[in-house]
């Protein structure tokens, strides 16, 4: 049995990314939430009935957010680069600490 990694969490982290535009479409509305890094990033999304860590996520809309859970390459396949982008805004925003 592989063992798991335990997860990185925190609640304020989440709150922050979801203030942010969509990452996906630059939407603004009241919709987006924090979504944490699925499909062919497996590895690195924990796993079968295991969430990624909380510093891997994207701030999505609802909209681009069932797009990447449905599997939609326009989103899917760019779940690296908009975590990239998300983590060095809250580096430079002092949200995360070097």
């Amino acid at each position: 049995m592989l063992e798991k990694t335990p997860r990185w969490e925190n609640r304020k982290y989440l709150d922050w990314v979801a203030t942010l535009p969509c990452a996906h479409c630059q939407s603004e509305d009241e919709t987006i939430i924090a979504h944490h890094l699925k499909h062919r990033y497996a590895p690195w999304s924990g796993g079968i009935s295991y969430k990624a860590s909380d510093w891997l996520t994207m701030p999505l809309c609802y909209s681009c957010h069932d797009k990447a859970h449905t599997g939609e390459k326009s989103v899917v396949d760019w779940q690296a680069q908009l975590i990239f982008k998300t983590l060095d805004k809250a580096f430079r925003d002092g949200i995360i600490h070097g």
